[in-house]
């Protein structure tokens, strides 16, 4: 096999002046890995933070990217030609990642990708979907009937959860920043939309649950937006945090209220799963997306690897709202 192309950086900066487009030597396998060849890569906002330097435990030079999806081509024989997909936390920041031709990776992470969607929509599966499952499934223990307020709607994250939450058996209210932004929610299933430019979050909950308030909150936005809607919980709620701006990273809450309220806090990171534990989430996630449950993001802007530098930085100046996807061997 030829040299493998790669994205890499060596320093810590923007993407425009640290992301070089690499050959590399084939990899060697070890004993119990395999190599996929990589058809599709996401970039997702945590890519973008790697090259800057704002996340933690990276070891350089690296190549990034946590998404993917492919085909193996070596390794353990009865694994070859095995389509796949997956995510990690490990992947991009302390073992190459997918934004490459190819993809070295343990046995034990390798899952099959839904047979039903592309290699395209399969890479942007990962860190959206597992975050949201990790959320509302695992941390929130979310239960049938019960009603959910996912802040930030219109985020990668926050569409999965809503889309994970209406097939729970829940009740889903999801907030937007602008009446533009209704039809992107909505969509993903959404049951009442509240627009945070022209309505009080408080208010608008309990008059959309009759007083009570909701169950679970999915706080994907973080600072001065978690003790508002810690506000939004019923007694015994819980709330899940998955972010923090660099400039709100510390809060202030009614600490009587709280435990007055008997309410719960949970923290979510992604990261702390590797590429072998996210397998295991794929695995109870492939057949929703099988019998169509849940499904794959629509909005998908792809790019070939040789423009992977123009792509990043798409991402890291937001001026591109669909998701963006790396074509590798396509």
């Amino acid at each position: 096999m030829r040299a493998i192309r790669a994205i890499r950086f060596y320093n810590f900066g923007s993407p425009t002046t640290q992301l070089k487009l690499e050959e590399l030597p084939t990899p060697v396998l070890q004993p119990g890995e395999v190599l996929v060849e990589v058809h599709a890569a996401s970039i997702n906002p945590s890519d973008v933070k790697n090259i800057l330097g704002v996340m933690e435990n990276t070891t350089l030079p690296r190549t990034p990217g946590r998404d993917f999806a492919g085909v193996v081509v070596a390794g353990e024989p009865n694994l070859i030609g095995t389509e796949v997909w997956g995510t990690g936390g490990d992947i991009g920041f302390i073992r190459d990642g997918s934004h490459a031709s190819h993809l070295v990776l343990p046995v034990a992470a390798i899952q099959p990708k839904p047979q039903n969607i592309s290699m395209i929509q399969a890479a942007t599966i990962g860190v959206r979907y597992i975050t949201a499952w990790l959320s509302l499934i695992e941390a929130a223990n979310l239960q049938p009937g019960e009603t959910v307020l996912v802040v930030g709607g219109t985020g990668g994250v926050g569409k999965a959860a809503i889309q994970i939450a209406k097939w729970k058996g829940a009740k889903v209210l999801g907030t937007v920043r602008r009446e533009s932004d209704y039809s992107i929610v909505e969509t993903s299933g959404v049951d009442i939309v509240i627009n945070l430019a022209t309505e009080n979050l408080n208010s608008a909950v309990l008059a959309a649950t009759g007083g009570k308030g909701v169950d679970v909150v999915l706080d994907t936005v973080g600072g001065s937006m978690l003790e508002n809607s810690m506000l939004t919980l019923s007694p015994r709620g819980r709330l899940v945090a998955i972010s923090a701006p660099p400039k709100e990273a510390k809060i202030c809450f009614d600490l009587r209220d709280f435990y007055h309220r008997e309410l719960r806090l949970f923290g979510v990171d992604s990261r702390a799963f590797d590429v072998t534990q996210c397998g295991e989430i794929l695995a109870e996630l492939n057949p929703l997306f099988e019998t169509n449950a849940i499904l794959p993001p629509e909005a998908i802007v792809t790019y070939p690897l040789r423009g992977g530098i123009i792509a990043y930085e798409q991402v890291h100046n937001r001026t591109n709202v669909s998701q963006l996807v790396l074509t590798t061997n396509m």
